[in-house]
Formats: C-alpha cells, structure tokens, sequence
C-alpha cells in the first residue's frame, strides 16, 4: 500500500519554523540593540566620571596653589571654630570644581591660619551627570630636611665636599669648574637652586636637582608673636606638636640667669621625681623651675620646649641622661653660642644618674632673628644643633685669632667617626693624613676644628673665618671645618622648629566616586 505526503502540511510546517526563527532573530537584534546602548552609555558616564575626577583633582592643585601663595581669604563657614575657605570654579572645558578647606589652627590663637601644621581639603568635581570626590591632607614641608638652606643668596662648594641633606640656594649653586677624579661635590639628596647651577659635571647629584625652583620664604615662616605667646603660655595653642603648655620665657628669668643671661644646657633635670604627683619636675642648678603660671615646680610633662630671649640669647652645654630634651631657644635678636652643644639620649642609669646612651635622640634648634654667633669658643668646638637665622647668617662674633683659646691637652674625637685619640693621624680625609687626636702643648695652637652637626638654615651665606683663614688652612694637618647632617633630626625635631609657610607635601590622598544626580 503506498501511502502519500500532502503538501499542504509541509508548507505549514516550514511556515512555522521560519517565523520562530525570524522571532528569535529579532529578539537576538533587540538585545544586542540594547546591550550595545547600555554600553555606550556606561562607557559615556565612565568618560565623564573621568572628567569629573579630574575637576576635583584641579580644585585640590588650585586649592594648594591659594594655601602656598597665601592668598585665601577666611572664614568659619561651618561654625566648628576653625578657619575655613571655599573655592569654585568651571574649567574652560566645561567641568566645575567646588572645594572646601580648612586649617587646623582655631581662630582665636593669635596665629595666621597658615601656622597651623595641617589643611583639610574636599573637593567636588562634576562633568555633566558625573561626580567625584577627592579628599586630601596637606602638611608643612620641613626646614630640617635641608642639611643646607639658604633663603636669598647664592652659594658655592669646593671639590671634595659631601652634602647629606637636601640643599635649596635661593640664589646660584656655584660648583669648581673642574674636580681631580673621586674628588666631585656629592649631593646625597634633592638639590634646588633658584637661579641656576653651574659646572654640573663637577657634582654628583644621587637624587637629582632642579636649577629652577620657586623661592621658599623664610622670615615670614617665623612668627616670633605666637613663639612668645607659647614661652609664656598664653593663648590656647601652647603646645609643640602636642607637647606641653608652656616654655621658659627668659624675660621673667625662670633660671635666675638673668633676662639675658647664658644657659647651660649640662644644669638641667628633667627627671627629678615630683613628691606630689607621678610626674617628674623640671631643676636648673639644682633648684626647681617655677611655673609662671602656676607658681609652683614646672611639670617636665607641661614644658613646651621652648626657651624665649628678648633680644639676644647664650647657650653652651650638654643635654644627656637627666638633662636630655628637645628644646629650642628662639632669641628676637643674636643667639651666641657659648661653648660646646653636644646632645645625646633620654636614658640614665636610675642609681647613679649618668647617662647610658639609651632613650630617644635630642635635637636642639637655635632659632635667632638675625645672627646664630659662634662667640669667644675655643679652636675645636663641636655643636650639635639645627641653626636659624632668619634675617641674616651665621658666623663668629669675634675674628681675632686671640679671642679663640687652644683646646686643653687630651684625647678628641676630631673627625666625629667614633674613635677617639687617633694618633698620629686620624685618617681623615685619606688613610695616612688628618689630624693628630692627641692634643698636647706642641699642637694645640695649630688645631682648628670646628664641628657643626645639624641644618644650617640662613637668609644669606655664612662665615666659618676664622677656621679658614689662610694661615691656619696652611698650618692645618686635616679639615678644619666639617657640616654634618643629623639624620635622625626630621624623626626626633626641636620643638615647635619653624616650618615654611608656603611649602607644603602631601600627607593623605583620597579618591571616591559617587552616583550621578
């Protein structure tokens, strides 16, 4: 039997599968369709989240342009008692900023909102529908990382001489034409010239240089105002870096020195037990300091830090063991230094009270308004201390070879390298060559070193004559000055050391985005 296909039902059927897949293909065409929109669209608001991100970012470099120029005006525009500021602005490209900031500094204390160590910056940026927030933290860059600063002068350096800090000259970085091989200028760190260097080949720079910087101001980084305020302890900001309430404000002669008297740093306790509490008062010459503000013993754990002269200051001596903090003394005219400044450590032995080289680091910072005087020292002196002249330099009061008496007879450590007494030689700065660290009546009127351990910060140069005068570099059997940087000075700082008021860095840094209006 044969049976027949009807034609009619295989036409029905290819009808049917034609239009399931003609639908499916339209459905395929409409989700592709939306897909591919979708993505337009994200990728849209992904340029513009960009472009957002990039207003913000320019409001936070224009904010920290305004703070560095010091050209923001303040207010309190959220109440809190700090002064505040509001910058906005839209890019030529059509993004816009808003960017909010603020010192940390209350209104109230005395002091410009500059003073204050850190600002807060948020920043708004919007590109269309897109927004992003950037929040950042600035902070004062620091004077101690220069092992040499100079404000408004140029400078120059002799073949073989090695810098361990960053160098800024606001002036000319003058270098030799040419040094014998292994004898360059060695510059371990930044270096920053305003006005040009010259005979670059002449100098190794390990972390490069720039021969264009902007100029950094210092006098206006020293507010001597607020420095008082602090010595006295009056206002609500007393402290250094949280430190303290008060200092010691030589105008009402805490010591019994006399207003400008000299201070030896060897007659301080910082760690006589205070019968009272558990803290620990602080004595000078064996008799305690009296809190002006108080009138009893001055707490160590209320001391500030700093030491205020009106007019000029003296200061010799050593902070070691019992006598060990970080101070700075500040003076409104000349500091003259005395005799030694040598600093040590915090720690001591609790039976006999002598220093055994454990604890913190000090740091000392002498902080003048015009000069940092090395007075009637004798022919080898050491001085560990950051030095600050804020309108002038430093050098020797006294040039006359007379004013400066020989060093006693003994065993030194001339070239600071931890052994002391080498003799015949120290081997510095070749083996076989330096001085002979056995002082005896025979040398001792030929021996010049001077040692100084810390920045120099100046308005202009500086004079270590008469350490180099030509006669006793001709007489001289080593170095007769040596500028060492004090790498553990940005760690453990004076207190309250001035800080440049329009030199800032980064401190925290912050990107966030945020969903479009």
């Amino acid at each position: 039997m044969t049976t027949r296909r009807n034609p009619g039902n295989e036409r029905g059927s290819a009808l049917v599968l034609t239009l399931l897949l003609l639908t499916a293909l339209s459905l395929m065409g409409m989700t592709l369709a939306l897909l591919s929109g979708t993505d337009r669209r994200v990728a849209a608001y992904d340029r513009e989240s960009i472009a957002a991100l990039h207003a913000a970012e320019a409001g936070i470099a224009m904010a920290k342009r305004n703070i560095q120029d010091r050209a923001i005006t303040f207010d309190d525009e959220n109440g809190n008692g700090y002064p505040d500021f509001r910058l906005v602005d839209t890019l030529s490209w059509g993004g816009r900023y808003d960017v909010f900031g603020e010192s940390n500094l209350p209104l109230g204390s005395g002091a410009s909102p500059y003073s204050g160590s850190k600002f807060l910056l948020a920043a708004e940026g919007r590109s269309r529908d897109a927004v992003r927030l950037v929040e950042a933290e600035i902070e004062h860059d620091s004077f101690l990382k220069y092992a040499r600063f100079v404000e408004s002068a140029g400078t120059a350096y002799e073949c073989g001489a090695v810098l361990t800090g960053e160098v800024y000259i606001g002036g000319t970085l003058g270098l030799p034409s040419s040094c014998p091989s292994g004898s360059k200028v060695v510059f371990l760190e930044m270096v920053a010239a305003t006005n040009g260097i010259t005979n670059k080949s002449s100098a190794v720079f390990h972390k490069g240089y720039t021969d264009s910087a902007s100029a950094i101001d210092l006098e206006s980084s020293v507010d001597f105002t607020l420095l008082r305020n602090k010595a006295k302890g009056l206002g609500s900001e007393c402290d250094c870096e949280g430190r303290g309430r008060i200092g010691l404000y030589m105008g009402w002669n805490p010591l019994g020195v006399g207003t400008n008297g000299t201070i030896d740093l060897s007659r301080f306790d910082f760690s006589f037990p205070d019968p009272v509490t558990s803290d620990t008062i602080i004595r000078y010459n064996g008799s305690p300091v009296i809190d002006q503000t108080t009138g009893v013993p001055m707490l160590a754990s209320d001391f500030n830090g700093v030491i205020f002269y009106e007019g000029d200051g003296f200061v010799r001596g050593t902070m070691d063991g019992v006598s060990a903090t970080g101070l700075c003394v500040f003076a409104t005219d000349d500091i003259f230094i005395e005799g030694n400044i040598l600093t040590g450590h915090t720690g001591y032995d609790e039976t006999t009270r002598l220093p055994d080289h454990s604890g913190d680091p000090v740091n000392i910072g002498l902080v003048a308004y015009d000069y940092v005087y090395f007075g009637n020292v004798s022919r080898v002196v050491t001085v560990d201390a950051a030095l600050l002249a804020v309108r002038a330099n430093w050098r020797v009061y006294n040039t006359s070879f007379s004013a400066h008496p020989p060093a006693p007879p003994g065993a030194y450590d001339l070239d600071q390298d931890g052994i002391v007494g080498e003799s015949p030689q120290n081997h510095d700065p070749n083996p076989g060559e330096g001085w002979d660290e056995i002082i005896t009546a025979s040398n001792q009127n030929k021996t010049w070193v001077m040692n100084i351990n810390g920045p120099i910060i100046t308005h202009d140069g500086g004079s270590a004559y008469p350490w180099n005068a030509s006669t006793v570099l001709a007489d001289a059997d080593g170095p007769t000055r040596r500028y060492n940087y004090d790498m553990d000075i940005t760690d453990f700082p004076p207190p309250c050391f001035p800080v440049p008021l329009n030199l800032w860095k980064d401190f925290a840094w912050a990107e966030k985005y945020d969903s479009r209006n």
